[in-house]
């Protein structure tokens, strides 16, 4: 009797420890901010590679003679003087992002966590380029580009003149104007979600040879921050709306670094 009394003591002192195990904690969340540095220096360099293609100056020089505010990742279009240049985030800037973002959280893992875990952050690297990143923006920027193109109907000559006057209807009333292509940009983004994800999942199935089923996580939500913004500017070219919010994408985009490098086994389940 008194052994089965000690035995069924042994789970509830083996649970407790686990939960509060303050080193586990710690460990965690100094892998997190590891991992995060090395995502964020991923993002800056793409972002840097992209200043330099754009034509901006990358040397010290002219950084330090330049104000902020004039920075090519803080400067924002100015109706004023519409012919300055401004740092642009398309379709192909927005994915260099990811991929330095993604590649410096798996390098960041690398480093700094278990090596039995790296082959998960592989799996997760799969799902954040091809769930999170690639797929959804591929699903939003071609119907925003055709529903630009029916926009343009309205004041274009064109040959089709039934659709022509759809596109004067709708630009001429306020409420389908906001309408229409917040529609059109959010229910291509819902479908490039749920196809993504499961696209990612079918490719890791195939390349580890396990089913794995990862699911949509709320964190899966901050890259899709990239596909708004290349909404914005495809709907509103050099509208200082799109300019402003194309400035959190870098940031935006440091999730799918972190989700890479802190993945293990456990996380990779929910």
């Amino acid at each position: 009797m008194s052994i089965q009394s000690v035995n069924s003591t042994l789970p509830l002192k083996t649970a407790f420890d686990s939960r509060s195990n303050p080193p586990d904690k710690n460990a965690s969340l100094k892998l997190k901010t590891e991992v995060a540095l090395t995502s964020a220096l991923g993002v800056a360099t793409a972002v840097a590679i992209i200043a330099k293609r754009q034509g901006f100056s990358l040397s010290s020089s002219a950084i330090k003679n330049t104000k902020i505010k004039d920075w090519a990742i803080f400067k924002i279009t100015d109706k004023k003087r519409p012919d300055e240049k401004v740092m642009k985030f398309g379709w192909k800037e927005i994915m260099g992002i990811g991929a330095g973002s993604v590649t410096g959280g798996l390098i960041g893992g690398a480093i700094f966590d278990k090596k039995e875990n790296f082959r998960e952050k592989c799996s997760e690297a799969v799902s954040q380029m091809l769930g999170d990143i690639s797929i959804p923006l591929s699903f939003v920027a071609l119907p925003t580009m055709l529903y630009k193109k029916f926009e343009d109907l309205a004041k274009a000559e064109t040959t089709h003149l039934k659709l022509q006057k759809v596109s004067k209807f709708v630009q001429s009333n306020k409420l389908l104007k906001v309408l229409c292509p917040t529609i059109v940009s959010g229910s291509s983004l819902a479908v490039g979600i749920i196809a993504g994800n499961k696209v990612s999942n079918k490719l890791n199935e195939k390349v580890h040879g396990v089913k794995q089923e990862r699911g949509i996580r709320i964190t899966d939500f901050a890259p899709h921050l990239d596909d708004v913004c290349l909404a914005i500017t495809l709907m509103a070219e050099k509208s200082p709306i799109g300019d402003i919010v194309s400035k959190f994408v870098p940031i935006a985009l440091t999730i799918a670094g972190i989700e890479t490098g802190t993945a293990n086994p456990e996380n990779r389940k929910d």
